[in-house]
Order: C-alpha cells, then structure tokens, then sequence
C-alpha cells in the first residue's frame, strides 16, 4: 500500500464529507457512510477503501469528541 496516496485520499474523503455537511460530527459521519469505493476498474483501491474505512471509523468511534481533535487524531486540515 502506497501511504503517500492513502493520506492523500483520506484528507479528500474527510474534507469533501465536511464541505457537504453541516459541519457537524454526525454529519460528516453519515456522509462518509453514505460513499463506497466500487468499480472492477478503480485506481488505487486498496488505499482509497483503507481511508474511506479509517475515517469512518475515526468518527463512529469517537462521536462524542469535538471536530478539531478528530480532524488531529487522522492528520486532516479543514484549510
């Protein structure tokens, strides 16, 4: 696994979550849900089903924890 491109896409898939939404924990949460990886022909699979799972898994489990220290804990800036 490319950890380069694993980074890359988690920062993607959290801050187009956080676009979409109202901001909240419970929205970005519910959005990443709502996106799958899927296709026989994906690029970077792997690394893009590994961040999509880590980060909504980062939010299930830590719902009660405020945005900012969330966002820390996986290393994604909101700027």
């Amino acid at each position: 696994m490319d950890h380069k491109l694993y980074l890359e896409y988690l920062n993607q898939y959290v801050r187009e979550a956080a676009a979409q939404s109202d901001g909240s924990v419970r929205g970005i949460a519910e959005l990443l849900h709502a996106r799958s990886v899927s296709g026989l022909l994906v690029r970077h699979r792997e690394e893009k089903k590994r961040a999509l799972h880590d980060a909504q898994q980062a939010f299930d489990e830590h719902r009660h924890w405020p945005l900012e220290i969330i966002l820390g804990h996986l290393g994604v800036a909101l700027e």
